[in-house]
Order: C-alpha cells, then sequence, then structure tokens
C-alpha cells in the first residue's frame, strides 16, 4: 500500500514542487516584462511632457531674442521705449516684468522698480547667448520667478535684457499630467536642484538629497539606483529606473530639454500603473501552485488582462476622460497616420463654442460637460468614418476629414445639428465658430496645420453674422498687416496722424445744418488709412480708449477754437467705443476734458453704438445713466443692428437714435407706411426720442425721411466728411 501510494506522493509533490518553480521563474519573467513595458511608456510620455516644455522655453527664448533684436535695430534712447517693445512682443507668454541691468549692477524694471543685483551681475554678464536662471524669490513682490536674460550694446554701453517668468507658467504645463494626475513631475537642473514642480514642493531644493533622505531605510538598496540617476543626468542621458521608499516601488524616468540644462523626471508609484496586474499574478502563483493545468488558462486571462492595463495607460495619455474622443496627444499622433493613409481631400476644423464660459456660469460646469459629451456624439455621428474628432481643450474641438464633397455642405451639416442640442429634455441654443485649412497633398506637420486653422479660428472669432472662415493667404496676411499697425499706432497719436473730420448733420424742417458727427481718420505718409483695418483691430487691443480720448480732446479744442469766432456752435456728436464700460467712470475724465477747454457737456453729443449696451459682461443701463448724469447728450448708433433694440428703447435714458443705414438703404418707396424705417421713427416720437437716419445718398431717400417726420438726415447726399477747416468755413 505504502508503494502504492508513494509514486503517485511523489510524482504529485514533484509536479508541485515543478510547478512552484516553472511558476515562480514564469512570473519573474511577467513582472520583469510588465515593468520594462510600463517603464518604457512612460518614458515615452515623459518624453511627450519634456517637448511641450522644449517648445515653451524655445518661445520664451524667441521672444526675447525678437525684443533685443528690436532694441538693436532701432536703437531707442529712452528706457520707455524698450518697455513698449517689451509690451508689443510679449504676446500670450505671461512675462511679469521686463528690466534692464547696468554694468554696476543697478536694475530698472517696467514697473517703476529700482533693483541692485550687484551682487549676480557676474552671472548676467558672463555670456552673450540667451541664459536662463535657476528659480530665486523676486525682489519685488517674493514671487518665485525664472529669469531669461541676454546681453546687448545700447546707447553705447553693455546691459543686460531680464525678462522675468514667475516659475508656476512652468507648473501649468503640468496641468494635463502623466496617468491623469497620479504622478509627480519636476523639472530640474543637472545639479539636481529644483526649478518647477507639480507637488506644490518648495523649489530650490535638491532632488538627490530628497532622494537620499528618503531612503534612510532602504539606503543599500536604493544607493545604485540614485547614483545611476544622479550619473545619468550629469552626463546628459536619458532613462528609466526603479527605485524603493518603505516597501513601495516608484516608476522613475527622465528626460534632458534641449537646449537647457535642465531634465524632466517623473515619479510615479508602481501600485498606481500596476496594482491591479500584480495581483492577478500573484493569484496565477497560487492557482499554479494548485494544479498546473490551469496554469494556461491563467497566462492567457493574465494577457488579456496584461493588454486591459495598456489599454488603461493608453486611454489616460490618449482620451479625453469628458468626451471619450481623442486629446491633443492623440491628435498629433493619429493626424500623421491619418494623412498618410487619405492624401488628396483633406481638411482641417477646430471649432469652439461662443460664451462657453457664460453658459458654464449660468448651467453649472457639470451641465458644461454634458454639452461638451453631446458635441463629440453628434460630431461622430454626422461625420463619416474618414474623420478624426478629438477634444484639444476646453471647448476646443478639432476634425481632420477626408471628403470629396463640398467643404461647405458639411459645414452647414455641422452648423445645423449642433445649433440646437438637447439634453435631459431641455433644448439649449448654442453657436460655434470653425476655422477651416484644406490640406495641401504631402503636407504631414500636423502642428503647424494645426496653426493654419487657428488662424482662420481666431479670424472668425466674435463675429456673429458668420460661422466659419477658410484659412487663406490674405487671412495671415491681414494679420501681418494687423501686426504693423500695432507697432506704429503710439507713434501715430504722438505724431498726429489721426485726423478729426466733420460731416453735417442736416434738419428736415429747416434744411439747416443743426449738428455734425466727428469721424476719425489715419493719415500716413500722404496716404489714408482705411477705417475698416485698423478700428476694430484697435477695438480688438483696447488701444481704441486711447483714440477715442484723443479724438473727443481734438473735438473739445476744435470747438473751443471755433467759439472765439462763431456765436452758435452746432452740437457735436462724439463716437465712443464698448471697450470703454470695462474701464468705470471715464465719463468723469472726459467731462474734465470739456472743462479745461471751456465746453459744456450739454454742448456735446456721445455717440454709441447698439452692439455695446448688449454685451454680457455690461451693466449698461448704469454706465449710459451716469454718462447722462455728467449732462452729456447720448444717443444710440447703429440702431437695429443688435439684438435687443426694444429693450433699450424702453429701458435706455437716451435722448437720439441713429437708424442704420442698412434700413435705409432697403426703403421700398412703393411701400409707404410699411418699411421698416417707418415703425422705428414711430416708436422714437412715441418715446420723445429724437431720430437721425445715415447714410442718405440720393434725393429720393431725402424726401422720403422728410415725409415720414425723421428729425435729421445725414449722408453724403448733403456733405461728405470735412476737414476742420472746411467745416469752419461752412460754419460761417
Amino acid at each position: 500500500m505504502k508503494k502504492r501510494y508513494t509514486m503517485p506522493i511523489i510524482t504529485i509533490i514533484t509536479i508541485l514542487i515543478l510547478t512552484i518553480i516553472f511558476s515562480a521563474i514564469y512570473l519573474t519573467y511577467l513582472k520583469k516584462l510588465t515593468r520594462n513595458n510600463t517603464l518604457k511608456n512612460l518614458g515615452e510620455l515623459t518624453k511627450q511632457n519634456a517637448a511641450k516644455i522644449e517648445n515653451t522655453i524655445q518661445e520664451h527664448k524667441r521672444i526675447l531674442e525678437t525684443i533685443t533684436n528690436e532694441i538693436e535695430i532701432k536703437k531707442p534712447k529712452l528706457k520707455e521705449e524698450i518697455f513698449k517693445i517689451f509690451e508689443r512682443n510679449s504676446g500670450r507668454q505671461k512675462f511679469s516684468r521686463i528690466a534692464i541691468m547696468y554694468k554696476d549692477g543697478k536694475t530698472i524694471t517696467n514697473d517703476g522698480e529700482t533693483l541692485d543685483l550687484s551682487q549676480n551681475k557676474e552671472e548676467f554678464f558672463k555670456s552673450n547667448n540667451i541664459q536662463i536662471s535657476q528659480s530665486q524669490k523676486s525682489q519685488i513682490d517674493n514671487q518665485e520667478i525664472n529669469i531669461y536674460s541676454k546681453k546687448i550694446t545700447w546707447n553705447n554701453e553693455e546691459v543686460v535684457i531680464l525678462l522675468s517668468l514667475d516659475t508656476d507658467k512652468y507648473e501649468e504645463i503640468f496641468s494635463q499630467s502623466i496617468y491623469n494626475g497620479n504622478s509627480y513631475e519636476y523639472i530640474i537642473t543637472n545639479e539636481g536642484q529644483i526649478i518647477a514642480n507639480s507637488k506644490n514642493e518648495q523649489n530650490g531644493q535638491n532632488i538627490i538629497k530628497k532622494l537620499e533622505e528618503a531612503n534612510k531605510e532602504n539606503k543599500n538598496e536604493n544607493l545604485k539606483t540614485i547614483e545611476k540617476i544622479q550619473k545619468d543626468i550629469k552626463n546628459n542621458s536619458n532613462g528609466q529606473t526603479i527605485y524603493f521608499v518603505n516597501g513601495l516601488s516608484y516608476y522613475t524616468a527622465y528626460q534632458k530639454l534641449q537646449n537647457t540644462n535642465w531634465y524632466l523626471i517623473v515619479f510615479t508609484q508602481g501600485k498606481i500603473i500596476a496594482e491591479e496586474l500584480n495581483k492577478i499574478l500573484e493569484l496565477t502563483f497560487i492557482i499554479a501552485i494548485i494544479i498546473i493545468f490551469i496554469l494556461l488558462i491563467i497566462t492567457t486571462y493574465i494577457i488579456i488582462t496584461s493588454q486591459k492595463q495598456k489599454e488603461k495607460l493608453y486611454k489616460l495619455a490618449y482620451i479625453d476622460k469628458i468626451t471619450m474622443l481623442g486629446n491633443y496627444n492623440f491628435f498629433l499622433e493619429e493626424g500623421k497616420k491619418f494623412l498618410s493613409k487619405y492624401r488628396n481631400n483633406n481638411y482641417s476644423i477646430i471649432l469652439d463654442i461662443d460664451k462657453f464660459k457664460s453658459f458654464n456660469k449660468k448651467y453649472g460646469h457639470n451641465m458644461g460637460n454634458k454639452l461638451l459629451k453631446k458635441i463629440g456624439e453628434i460630431l461622430k455621428e454626422t461625420l463619416n468614418n474618414k474623420a478624426i474628432i478629438c477634444r484639444l481643450s476646453n471647448d476646443l474641438f478639432g476634425i481632420l476629414l477626408n471628403t470629396e464633397k463640398d467643404i461647405k455642405e458639411t459645414i452647414e451639416k455641422i452648423t445645423t445639428k449642433l445649433s440646437k442640442i438637447k439634453i435631459q429634455d431641455k433644448t439649449y441654443t448654442i453657436y460655434i465658430s470653425m476655422g477651416i485649412y484644406k490640406i495641401l497633398e504631402n503636407e504631414y506637420n500636423i502642428k503647424k496645420i494645426l496653426d493654419k486653422t487657428l488662424i482662420a479660428h481666431n479670424e472668425i472669432k466674435g463675429n456673429y453674422n458668420k460661422k466659419y472662415k477658410m484659412y487663406d493667404k490674405k487671412v495671415e496676411e491681414k494679420i501681418e498687416k494687423e501686426h504693423e499697425l500695432e507697432s506704429i499706432m503710439q507713434e501715430a497719436i504722438e505724431k498726429e496722424e489721426f485726423k478729426i473730420y466733420y460731416q453735417p448733420k442736416i434738419s428736415t424742417k429747416t434744411n439747416q445744418m443743426v449738428s455734425a458727427e466727428a469721424l476719425v481718420r489715419w493719415k500716413r505718409n500722404g496716404k489714408m488709412i482705411s477705417t475698416i483695418e485698423f478700428i476694430k483691430l484697435f477695438e480688438k487691443n483696447q488701444f481704441i480708449i486711447t483714440l477715442d480720448k484723443y479724438v473727443f480732446e481734438k473735438v473739445c479744442i476744435d470747438i473751443s477754437k471755433w467759439k472765439k469766432k462763431i456765436k452758435n456752435i452746432p452740437l457735436i456728436s462724439v463716437n465712443i467705443s464698448k471697450e470703454h464700460f470695462i474701464k468705470k467712470d471715464f465719463i468723469k475724465e472726459y467731462k474734465e476734458i470739456a472743462k479745461k477747454y471751456g465746453i459744456k457737456p450739454e454742448e456735446l453729443e456721445i455717440e454709441i453704438t447698439e452692439s455695446a449696451l448688449i454685451s454680457e459682461n455690461t451693466n449698461y443701463i448704469k454706465e449710459v445713466e451716469e454718462i447722462k448724469k455728467e449732462g452729456f447728450i447720448v444717443s444710440i448708433d447703429d440702431f437695429g443692428t443688435g439684438y435687443s433694440s426694444l429693450s433699450i428703447l424702453q429701458n435706455m435714458p437716451i435722448d437720439i437714435i441713429k437708424i442704420d443705414k442698412t434700413f435705409i438703404d432697403k426703403i421700398d418707396f412703393d411701400k409707404k407706411g410699411n418699411n421698416l424705417v417707418d415703425y422705428i421713427i414711430l416708436i422714437a416720437k412715441k418715446l420723445n426720442l429724437k431720430t437721425v437716419a445715415e447714410g442718405i445718398e440720393n434725393e429720393e431717400q431725402a424726401k422720403y425721411l422728410k415725409e415720414i417726420d425723421c428729425d435729421l438726415l445725414q449722408g453724403y447726399y448733403y456733405s461728405k466728411p470735412l476737414e476742420s477747416s472746411q467745416y469752419e468755413k461752412l460754419l460761417g
């Protein structure tokens, strides 16, 4: 009996022992394979994040290079001119300030501070190339900053131009962190000093010392690992490794940032990215001890689970968790493959939601996320299989589309389906803006394609009459023209290139001029620059506030001069932009200007465009009440072109409405009493408001408007805008 069972028992024990040995070897191999794949994936993700940081640093260097080149070319005499060059070129990169350092270390900033940096002067003057400092505390506001610097010759002496950048600007790049925020990222020098980090720790510490302190209990185990990291960083090498703290494994990858002595280093707890897989491996080990025949099934299951883990990592890196569409990384990665597959009839589209912030504010971020998800679903339903649809950021969606159809047909379909969106039995009306770029054959640079699409998108953004814009060279040329105008606009004010013209307004009762509108024209080097080119640009960059104030003061000077010669001066109307409503109490400043030249407020009419009064961020009733309170006459310009005309008439303390030219041009002389202009004038009379019709070009229009009792007429039929001297002659 004993011999009968001895062999089976020995066989079973042998099988179990062999199973244990084989399982241990196999599981060790699987763990090693998993570890290597995880390290490889982490290294790739670290490399992608490093590329983002490198692009940001290069952009910062480019801006400093542009500023110093412009200084050396234009040779400004005053430091204030250098500060203006900085303001023009700083762009979206939010440098906190610019400063000029002299040889003795004296440093002057654009916000009026004078600093003594003599202790650091040798560091800044030692090189002719652009340098980037380590993190340090600002002597002005105690913020943690990095300084970009370059030595130049200015006013016959060597100085250093310093650009101060808040360190947290680098940390903003970590907002789309690896593994959805479950990792720690540091920018460090090749000596290990921390420049920026995603962990909200104090910068300036040494990462190597931090690792050594964290590994006191595992010193022998991790000594080689820490030495490897330190050696690789000093030798400008990239790498990945694993080290242990208190029994926890940390996956680590470090990537050198090109053209700097900085590194990006990432730490991720092993349990976060491999915990599920490790549990399954341990379970497999136990099952393998019990029975060898289940080993194949378990191994198969492990492979499947491993694949799911990779998919999980992929989703964290490439999939937007709100819409489940691809993200920006996905767009770049898959876009190249898409363009390689489809070589003709490719389009890039960027679209976003107008006033999405207002939607979030009104309905909450949760509903905003549902809206984004619904838009993603509609785009997938609307477009064919030959399309990549991604959420690039916030409410910005990117599309790569291959279609032989007319692109306008596709755009109309998208616009129609997105105009009314139903969520939880409630329908929301939204408006979208789209930029479109026709991709050239053999064009594969996704970032450049996105840039061109964004140019078209930015051109249409905020234009409620058009929903999309196709990229063309004219758009790029327009942007270049805008940059050119922005570079000379302040100079134009100083040289008084902006001229004031006056266009008379004629009374329908007396056929005499009773008032006039002041209009601005830009004359440079003997040529007129169209108002279409500069007015909207100045509204966008808010220089319009400076220009409007300049025009107002010039009008006051003219009226003051005329009053000394002529007894009764007609009322002069002056336009103000909607940008003024952002600046509180601007009308008090205007009143002081009028007072300075002996002009009473009631001698001036303030013209406000209707669009200025329907801005979502403006308490326009209160602002207009302030204008009236100061004694000025108020008129609404371009009446009828906005969205809230009747509401404005009912609630606003105004005196005059100017009927837009589009209504005058649409008069049907055979339908007297039934034109829109008839009803506008009728409503105005009921509300005791005066009416002005602008854009009168012929006798038939003038006669019709007189018959329906419009008060004042303005247009080329009576007079073109006149120079100040010509208008003065008209006054007699």
